[in-house]
């Protein structure tokens, strides 16, 4: 099995998920009111901000964008922000990003280093006349102490697999439950990504909490059979703000775990001077193969 790197799917648009939960409120409270007015005069031109940083990987690119009138059609082009000034800081090294094309991109410079536990790092944004700072402390290094197969009513250990992605990593669908055990971190909560290679899908849960350092995997959440990639990302205190304040029904769609935090009525970016999110995240993963269940008996 190969791991496939990619960005994780809680940012996905960070202007997009701002502005659509904000119309569900408006629906929700008001009919009549013009979607224009879902930001007030200041914020209607609003820099927005998606950087993500994930303990052991390189500084990573970041998006800066700006609002536009909600009734105006959306485009990266018309959207993105290709003048600002974006700079990370850690202690007292300051990585001063450079843009790459003309949609708001902007990459670290050469030989920046890995994100490292347990740090803070600062953002420093200049864009559209205005300042944008933000600041994430790193959650620990993730890693798992064991996968086991355990009986759903009993919960005794049937089966153990490698905490890692490995071909010996053998499962019959719907044979037992799922569980990954861990080290819990000081952090708030957690997000589980569940990767069907085969149907090429995800399923991703809201923000779950495990301060025993368990979480059970449902089935419904992994496909019949071939190969799957489980990811668990330790969010830091920005991001779980970010993910809890934008899960609109209040529900775990996921099915195990417990919700962890509030619904709210809109976003909690965790950001002076402008809108999106800065923050970090810890990620464990190990894959496995499904086979399909025994129907003979």
């Amino acid at each position: 099995m190969q791991t496939k790197t990619r960005k994780p799917p809680y940012i996905p648009g960070v202007l997009a998920v701002a502005l659509l939960a904000g119309l569900s409120v408006l629906s929700s409270c008001n009919g009549e009111r013009d979607p224009a007015t879902l930001f007030g005069p200041d914020e209607r031109v609003t820099v927005v901000v998606d950087a993500v940083l994930y303990v052991d990987r390189i500084l990573p690119e970041i998006i800066v964008t700006r609002t536009r009138a909600a009734n105006i059609a959306f485009t990266e082009e018309a959207a993105a922000v290709n003048d600002a000034e974006v700079t990370i800081i850690q202690g007292l090294a300051e990585y001063r990003y450079e843009r790459v094309g003309h949609l708001g991109r902007y990459l670290p410079p050469p030989g920046s280093p890995k994100v490292r536990p347990g740090t803070e790092y600062r953002l420093h944004v200049r864009a559209l006349g205005k300042e944008i700072r933000g600041v994430t402390k790193t959650p620990g290094r993730l890693s798992f102490d064991e996968v086991v197969i355990v009986d759903e009513t009993s919960m005794e250990v049937l089966d153990r697999l490698e905490p890692r992605t490995t071909p010996r990593n053998q499962v019959v669908y719907r044979e037992g439950l799922m569980e990954v055990r861990f080290d819990p971190l000081d952090v708030e909560a957690y997000q589980v990504v569940v990767l069907d290679r085969e149907a090429d899908d995800e399923v991703s849960s809201p923000p779950l909490e495990a301060r025993d350092g368990r979480l059970a995997l449902p089935w419904f959440a992994i496909g019949s059979s071939g190969e799957h990639e489980v990811e668990v990302y330790a969010l830091d205190r920005n991001l779980f703000d970010f993910l809890r304040s934008v899960e609109a029904s209040g529900q775990n769609a996921f099915g195990f775990g417990s919700l962890a935090g509030d619904t709210f009525e809109r976003p909690v970016f965790n950001l002076d001077g402008g809108i999106g999110v800065f923050g970090s995240a810890s990620v464990g993963r190990f894959g496995f193969v499904v086979l399909q269940e025994d129907r003979s008996g």
